[in-house]
């Protein structure tokens, strides 16, 4: 920290005191108090005013120095040096990373007296060998909120941050219409410049345009995510920049669907009608804690699992609440009623578990699909084949059928490429019932393992391949008359055997048929780089990757709790405290 200077020095300057008996501003022991106030400014979010109603005392008989609070202006330029350095260093950290997995989401403070944008990003770091989630920005976001200006938002942050398309694995964001489209924006935005990069290099060289093309911006988000062909793709051709929907959303999204249904709506109205009879009165809420150390949950709309510990409480808490409720003379659930809520409970608890196991900061994207595959094969039991759930297999089926069905137009195989590089559950997808998504998988892996070590055969090694000798064991006479797509084919699959890539997957999955690991996937590939050295960076980038966005919703947690009350005008220096507040572990590892 720089120390404060003056207009004209004087001798006091030289000595440890000032006159009044305080510390020296340029004295170590000075910074180090300083640099307490404001860690404690940071993480409590008090107003920097604060420093300005101190009042100073001065103690003349005492003969331990003393402190100065320094002003508030003061203050706020300390947390603004704090947050340059912690930027820098995070910079440093990101720079490092080959992919990162970019989370997305908005937020308004209580009263709607301001809307904010925040952007995370997951990453694995090489060096460190660690999983690494950091808030990079929380944009103010003026009204209207409109795809345009969350498009803004993000690619402020990419600039800032100099994040290149190539890095970005993902985006992870909600199913809001205005956030989907400014994800399908960006894409479209970049995928233009890429074009007009390619047509200013052909006009240098002079060569012909008609082979230029531009998907349009009519075309769907499925269709911008590419595809996974057998033939291996160039360097870059691969889609970059593809939205993936915050998969525990999505699930909770299944889950109110399936409440809907008549069999379940009147049940859980009932419910809650209980619930908010007992919470709104003093004396039932007292009464509940005296006798079992609980009190009802009431369910919220935008926090998941929150009816299904609703109703698990009620359960939990039902022979004291049934007590409770004739003593009080108030009226409780038919038996009929409670049986209903049992079954719903038992239909419900995966998907809760599965919802909490999804949501982690980090190294989720692999549990996707054997979480969604335990879903439906719990749906498709027969203690539950009931209408309910039927309607809820079949919201399942169709909001999850762009990573379960690789059919679907909206398939995108980066969930299943990551379960298929977790040893702990790639087995899943060497069963027969999995096996075109087996496929999609390999294929997805080798597209992206060409993306880290890109091919340098040239064009005249296409032309002159022999198309004789096939890798594929295929006849020669069978491809005689389309010689030059067999020369394609061939060359692709040979360059693929030169690189490794083959030969460590199927070495790898040979391993996972054998053995049992008790370890996690990162520690996984991180003893095993040596042995699969084009596998392994692809490896610890997808299993490290998040499922969910549910780290911005940490960070709007925390937002809160620092803009409340008696600070709730605070907005420019917001963030500024929610980054070092947030990002105070990662900073100080």
């Amino acid at each position: 920290m720089h120390a404060e200077t003056t207009p004209q020095k004087t001798l006091m300057q030289y000595f440890q005191r000032r006159p009044d008996g305080c510390w020296l501003v340029n004295l170590q022991e000075h910074h180090k108090r300083e640099e307490a106030l404001v860690n404690m400014f940071i993480e409590t979010g008090i107003s920097t005013q604060l420093c300005e109603s101190i009042a100073f005392k001065k103690f003349s008989n005492s003969l331990e120095p003393k402190f100065r609070t320094p002003g508030a202006a003061r203050v706020n330029c300390l947390i603004g040096a704090k947050m340059d350095i912690a930027k820098q260093k995070l910079k440093e950290l990101k720079k490092e990373a080959r992919k990162l997995t970019l989370c997305v989401d908005g937020w308004s403070k209580r009263g709607l007296t301001a809307s904010f944008m925040g952007v995370s990003a997951c990453f694995y770091h090489p060096p460190g060998g660690q999983v690494h989630h950091a808030l990079l920005n929380l944009h103010r976001l003026e009204h209207p909120h409109t795809g345009e200006a969350i498009a803004r938002c993000i690619d402020q942050t990419l600039e800032e941050w100099a994040v290149g398309k190539e890095k970005v694995l993902l985006v992870v964001t909600d199913n809001g219409a205005n956030i989907v489209k400014a994800v399908r924006l960006l894409q479209n935005r970049r995928q233009t410049d890429d074009t007009n990069g390619s047509q200013d290099e052909q006009r240098a060289d002079g060569e012909g345009q008609d082979e230029m093309w531009m998907e349009s911006e009519s075309d769907t988000e499925c269709e911008e995510r590419g595809d996974f062909d057998l033939e291996l793709q160039e360097y870059g051709e691969s889609s970059k920049f593809h939205r993936m929907p915050c998969l525990a959303h999505t699930l909770q999204l299944t889950i109110k669907y399936a409440m809907k249904h008549p069999t379940a709506d009147s049940v859980i109205t009932k419910a809650r009608k209980l619930v908010h009879a007992v919470r709104k009165s003093s004396v039932a809420n007292e009464e509940m804690i005296k006798r079992c150390g609980k009190t009802l949950i009431r369910d919220c709309t935008t926090r998941w699992n929150s009816t299904f510990d609703m109703l698990r409480r009620l359960l939990e808490t039902r022979a004291e609440l049934n007590q409770l409720l004739e003593q009080l003379e108030m009226d409780t659930l038919l038996t009929s009623d409670w049986a209903k809520l049992e079954n719903l409970v038992k239909l419900f608890e995966p998907f809760a578990i599965h919802t909490d196991q999804l949501q982690s900061d980090s190294q989720s994207l692999s549990q996707v699909v054997p979480c969604l595959l335990n879903l439906e094969a719990h749906l498709l039991t027969s203690p539950f084949r009931n209408p309910l759930a039927q309607v809820l297999l079949k919201s399942l089926r169709e909001r999850f059928a762009g990573i379960l069905n690789p059919d679907s137009t909206q398939f995108d195989a980066t969930p299943a490429g990551a379960c298929l590089l977790d040893p702990n559950v790639s087995l899943i997808l060497q069963s027969p019932d999995t096996a075109s998504l087996m496929k999609a998988a390999k294929s997805f892996v080798q597209n992206l393992a060409a993306q880290y070590n890109p091919r340098t055969t040239s064009q005249d090694d296409v032309n002159t391949a022999e198309p004789t000798e096939t890798v594929t064991g295929v006849p020669p006479s069978v491809l005689q008359k389309y010689c030059f797509l067999a020369s394609r084919i061939e060359l692709n699959l040979s360059c693929v055997n030169q690189d490794g890539l083959f030969t460590e997957m199927e070495k790898y999955i040979t391993e996972v048929k054998l053995g049992v690991f008790n370890e996690t996937p990162l520690h996984f590939w991180k003893a095993r780089q040596a042995v699969y050295p084009k596998l392994a960076p692809v490896a610890l980038d997808l299993v490290s990757a998040p499922a969910s966005q549910a780290f911005v919703e940490r960070i709007f947690s925390v937002c809160g709790l620092l803009s409340s009350g008696l600070r709730n005008r605070t907005t420019t220096s917001l963030e500024q405290r929610v980054f070092l507040k947030i990002n105070k572990k990662l900073l100080l590892d």
